[in-house]
């Protein structure tokens, strides 16, 4: 397989030094400002939350969103109102009970507004993932809620300014791996019906006739990352993991990286195959065709250790795929660390380039692209399995 080859640039600053513990946490991409072009979002846990304008695959411009406390990550982007524009969904932390959008004020400028999705009375919010996951076409907003163990669900609202949100409803509760809360979510076509399903934490849940059904495909995996695509070329999508904390959750050895195949009957467990062991928190996973060849290649990237970045430098890795399955590692970067990494055209030219920031370390305000230096194909690149 050919050497994967990039160039590291720095894309702007977001300095939230704030308090004890200090640390930018939301990190994702999306179309901000609806011109076709993705944008970066990122905000501290206490501090400021902003957004990176794309202008032009090269150049990028700092926006500020807001003044914010107590923010988790695991945010989105997505156009709850219909003009077109992207608002930004994030919950909170281990302080706050609440999960929140932000407003975009669109193409007239000015303050973002704050609206309440949900108080449940319990902290902390993870992950949150929009997609049709009942088959009727309508978009629905699902979420971790850690504090309570429980995630929830609930159609996207006509009007997403009210609050709280009508219609939410728990998929389960009291979901812990290894004395754990569950976490991370995927949303695709697990069992091949042309629906999709949840995946979150270590099952899947079906939509059947307004219930949930519930399957457990893995175990032993504690503070899951989810990606789901057909990567060994059988047509059916399988489900890629990786152990996002282990490090922090009394793991110091490290967690893994796997993927999981569908058995017969697709309620049963699932076929494991480890790709790597003793990952030092590898809180950043995507799939997508990173070498151009037409297959998913996985991006896996490590937080590393706070106080033993030297000792153990933290790596951003693209695991090439041959198309069945068989994997061939490549580092793209080691001594920076990485969490929630995302793979993203952002020079519109079919070619999948890398963004991320550090959680620690001397480098931890700083945001950055990772440009391919891979030559454009005609062909569209694929980025993985979506919810639709």
């Amino acid at each position: 397989m050919a050497e994967l080859s990039f160039t590291r640039v720095t894309i702007g600053e977001l300095e939230n030094d704030v308090g004890e513990g200090a640390m930018n946490t939301l990190f994702t991409v999306g179309d901000v400002n609806g011109d076709g072009w993705p944008d970066i979002v990122a905000c501290g846990r206490n501090g400021l939350m902003a957004w990176f304008e794309n202008r032009g695959g090269t150049s990028w411009e700092r926006r500020i969103v807001a003044e914010v406390r107590n923010q988790e990550c695991g945010g989105v982007v997505h156009p709850l109102t219909g003009d077109g524009f992207g608002h930004i969904i994030n919950g909170g932390d281990w302080k706050s009970d609440e999960l929140c959008w932000w407003e975009n004020p669109g193409a007239q400028g000015g303050r973002w507004r704050r609206h309440v999705i949900t108080k449940t009375g319990y902290t902390q919010f993870h992950d949150v993932a929009v997609g049709d996951v009942t088959g009727d076409g309508r978009q629905s907003l699902v979420f971790w809620n850690e504090g309570s163990g429980t995630l929830y669900w609930c159609p996207l609202p006509e009007d997403p300014r009210s609050s709280p949100w009508p219609g939410i409803s728990p998929i389960a509760t009291g979901m812990r791996e290894c004395g754990q809360p569950e976490e991370g979510i995927a949303l695709g076509d697990i069992d091949g019906d042309g629906v999709n399903e949840v995946v979150a934490g270590v099952h899947w849940y079906k939509h059947v006739r307004g219930r949930w059904e519930a399957h457990r495909f893995a175990s032993g995996y504690i503070t899951t990352v989810l990606a789901i695509g057909d990567i060994n070329g059988d047509g059916r999508n399988e489900i890629v993991l990786s152990e996002g904390d282990p490090c922090i959750y009394g793991r110091p050895e490290g967690g893994r990286l796997s993927w999981f195949g569908p058995a017969d009957d697709v309620r049963e467990m699932w076929e494991e195959h480890v790709l790597a062991d003793h990952l030092l928190d590898a809180h950043s996973l995507q799939l997508g065709d990173v070498s151009g060849a037409g297959h998913l290649d996985i991006l896996v990237g490590e937080i590393g250790l706070k106080d033993a970045y030297a000792e153990r430098p933290p790596r951003l890795m693209v695991f090439q795929n041959d198309g069945a399955a068989g994997f061939s590692c490549h580092v793209i970067d080691e001594g920076t660390g990485s969490h929630h990494a995302r793979l993203a055209d952002f020079r519109r030219i079919g070619v999948l380039d890398i963004a991320s920031r550090p959680l620690h370390g001397p480098d931890k305000w700083k945001l950055f692209v990772w440009y391919s230096n891979r030559q454009p194909r005609l062909s569209t690149v694929s980025t993985g399995s979506r919810a639709r």
